[in-house]
């Protein structure tokens, strides 16, 4: 099992260097969310240079809010993701995944499966439900993750929700609070083992938790590591 540990952005008070160079030399993780292309296209400068800076880390890469969130996955939706996609051309050899994050309101899991289909992007379409009743549809779940990688969340509303598939893309957003948990040594082994009863090919961890975000990644990366390495 390959095991990718990283956190959901740089750009924190922890991060000593405030630059994407010292969470590469320094964090000691091996993946990283990009968020911030949520909120915005980024320049091909930027794009030139987390090509250059990041290219010892797989990525994962959150899809603009004009598709997900004001265009919902619409027609015009997918024109903005070919705009969206060939910015990040460049350096698609270090995506692993497009993170598309579909909002509470977004119900309709067959224009989702429709969208997904249109990318070409296959198990490297990640999708984010934050509908609570099609997150909890167990059937749902399982027809959407046969087509993209159903992302697996810990979060207030959905703890240790874990989809059982040869990919495991997993957000840990807070377990009591969202974005502000700090989570126990007990709570990453609880994570640890149940991805391991899955047994996947590959496994993605990513800690949106904010301020504990480092730290809380760097410990589960030591508890993986030994683990793996024995298996």
């Amino acid at each position: 099992m390959d095991i990718y540990v990283g956190t959901s952005g740089w750009a924190y008070d922890w991060n000593e260097g405030a630059s994407l160079a010292w969470y590469v030399e320094a964090s000691g993780l091996s993946a990283v969310e990009l968020n911030m292309s949520f909120y915005r296209f980024p320049s091909e400068s930027a794009v030139a240079a987390w090509e250059e800076a990041g290219s010892r880390l797989r990525w994962s890469v959150k899809v603009n809010r004009s598709v997900t969130h004001r265009h919902l996955f619409n027609d015009n939706a997918f024109e903005v993701w070919k705009r969206f996609r060939d910015r990040l051309e460049p350096m698609d050899d270090l995506v692993d995944f497009y993170l598309f994050q579909a909002p509470p309101r977004m119900h309709d899991a067959e224009r989702l499966l429709s969208f997904a289909r249109k990318t070409d992007l296959l198990e490297r379409f990640a999708l984010e439900i934050r509908n609570p009743a099609l997150l909890g549809d167990d059937a749902v779940c399982c027809r959407l993750s046969e087509e993209v990688t159903l992302v697996s969340v810990d979060s207030p509303d959905f703890q240790r929700r874990i989809f059982p598939r040869e990919i495991v893309y997993l957000r840990m957003h807070g377990r009591t609070d969202w974005y502000r948990h700090d989570y126990s040594e007990e709570e990453l082994r609880e994570i640890r083992d149940a991805i391991c009863r899955v047994d996947p090919g590959r496994a993605y961890i990513f800690f949106n938790n904010d301020h504990a975000m480092l730290r809380n990644a760097r410990a589960m990366s030591g508890l993986i590591t030994p683990r793996v390495s024995a298996a």
